[in-house]
């Protein structure tokens, strides 16, 4: 059975960043990842930053995807950033600003989880209409995570058929 991410993300899982450039952001969702990992924040600052400069995490489509792999989980974290402000100097693929950020924090021990996690957040995140319905209820993170939840079923449906 495949793996998805919101399998591993709840309420106490979406967040609203108030940042308003690419460091305010991601240091927001590492110090997040550290209490929910119980991992020490200065370990995952140095292996999140290492990522971001050997190739930027902004995929495109207003998304970044910012993943590392830790030995010290059992299963991976997943966060979701919706940022008040578009993040123009993410250096997105696409030279658009980033509004949705999707930070995993998985276990280095199990590839074939990692690789469907960042599977399914693209097939699910690679959809305009997703992105602006998100963005369009920021306000409401409760109703975030059910979008989420919500497509998810939609897409695993439609890949059976």
């Amino acid at each position: 059975m495949k793996v998805t991410f919101t399998k591993y993300i709840s309420k106490e899982s979406v967040f609203i960043l108030d940042g308003t450039n690419k460091y305010e952001v991601i240091e927001n969702l590492i110090t997040e990842a550290a209490k929910q990992s119980k991992v020490d924040r200065d370990t995952i600052s140095r292996l999140a930053w290492h990522r971001e400069k050997m190739m930027t995490t902004g995929v495109g489509f207003s998304l970044a995807l910012p993943h590392i792999r830790i030995n010290e989980i059992p299963e991976p974290v997943v966060l979701v950033g919706i940022c008040k402000n578009p993040i123009e100097d993410y250096e997105s693929q696409d030279d658009q600003p980033i509004r949705i950020i999707i930070f995993i924090v998985a276990p280095d021990q199990n590839q074939e989880i990692y690789l469907q996690l960042l599977g399914s957040i693209s097939r699910k995140l690679r959809h305009p209409e997703i992105i602006h319905e998100l963005i369009d209820n920021i306000s409401r993170p409760s109703k975030i995570l059910r979008i989420l939840k919500r497509r998810q079923t939609e897409i695993l449906d439609s890949e059976k058929i």
